[in-house]
């Protein structure tokens, strides 16, 4: 367990809890609260939740809040970096967009053969795989739970 020795209000030295204070046992779940209390440290929190389409974790010197040290700051985006950050989401969601509809394309692609007559519906399906990318939703395609219920932006196999 990552703990900080804290004196005067203030980070003294950070480290795992066994390298601190190696003649101390401890037990399996770590120094307990009132041990900790009693030498003056603190549990260090390494990581902090945000939003990364609108925050961003900046690394910081040490500090205390809450009862903990925080070796990150949380900071809202301006709205540049919020653009750019929506910007790369959408990328990566329109990558997997694509190599999903390429997959389904390839499980096909032996239709396309010359020495097999594809029916209308399968062409069909087919074109309507390579216009994924005009759809409405684009790159944001709703797809069914396992279960197969929900809505589905994708085109229907035909059978």
């Amino acid at each position: 367990m990552q703990i900080a020795k804290i004196k005067d209000n203030k980070v003294e030295a950070i480290g795992e809890h066994r390298a601190l204070f190696p003649n101390t046992s401890f037990p399996a779940s770590g120094p307990p609260a009132d041990w900790m209390t009693q030498n003056s440290v603190l549990p260090v929190t390494v990581f902090r939740p945000y939003n990364g389409l609108t925050e961003k974790s900046t690394s910081v010197d040490p500090y205390i809040e809450d009862g903990a040290v925080y070796l990150h700051k949380i900071e809202a985006l301006d709205d540049s970096q919020k653009a750019a950050a929506q910007t790369a989401k959408d990328n990566a969601t329109a990558e997997k967009a694509r190599e999903e509809r390429n997959r389904r394309l390839t499980e096909t692609d032996w239709m396309a053969n010359s020495d097999v007559t594809m029916t209308d519906a399968w062409k069909t399906y087919r074109q309507a795989l390579r216009d994924i990318t005009k759809h409405s939703n684009w790159p944001n395609l709703k797809v069914p739970d396992i279960g197969g219920a929900g809505d589905n932006d994708w085109p229907v196999k035909p059978s």
